[in-house]
């Protein structure tokens, strides 16, 4: 590839992660914060309530909407929790190898994945505007991974990639 297509490319990748990175933090964060209009701040037994946005037992949420499906419709609340938590986050996988050499390591790209979505749900547990769930962590990796498999189907394994090359 021509350098100023690659180049035009690398910026079209990074304009559309900002707006990608803008959308995620309206739809986790301010949304919820404007929808409820309640803030940690104001509530009267702020211990109680965080006690409730823990869910810390794998699988439990998952099978949870699994028992509720009722099919493959945007109106089906099972479905658009887990499709939802899945689909959001495959752009991560795209994303985070494509722009940083770095996250082209599986292992490097897992732990930044699993970081920042620890941080995500850490934040609406803390400030009450959701929970700290662990099923969303996994599926929110699962759907980083699938975008990291993506990314390799279209991009393969490049020898830059292995070498302990730190840029």
């Amino acid at each position: 590839m021509k350098d100023s297509t690659a180049k035009k490319l690398h910026i079209a990748a990074w304009v559309l992660f900002i707006i990608y990175a803008a959308v995620m933090i309206y739809l986790l964060i301010f949304e919820r914060l404007m929808g409820e209009g309640y803030v940690f701040w104001q509530s009267a037994d702020y211990a109680r309530d965080i006690s409730r946005k823990f869910q810390l037992v794998p699988f439990r949420t998952i099978i949870m909407y699994a028992e509720q499906f009722q099919g493959f419709s945007l109106n089906d609340p099972a479905f658009r929790n887990i499709g939802g938590n899945i689909v959001l986050f495959i752009p991560i996988g795209l994303f985070l190898p494509f722009l940083f050499r770095r996250q082209r390591k599986l292992l490097i790209f897992l732990l930044t994945t699993v970081i920042t979505i620890c941080c995500v749900e850490l934040i609406q547990a803390f400030t009450l505007l959701g929970s700290c769930d662990i099923d969303d962590l996994i599926l929110n990796t699962l759907g980083a991974c699938i975008g990291y498999i993506i990314y390799r189907l279209i991009f393969g394994r490049n020898k830059k990639d292995e070498s302990s090359d730190p840029s």
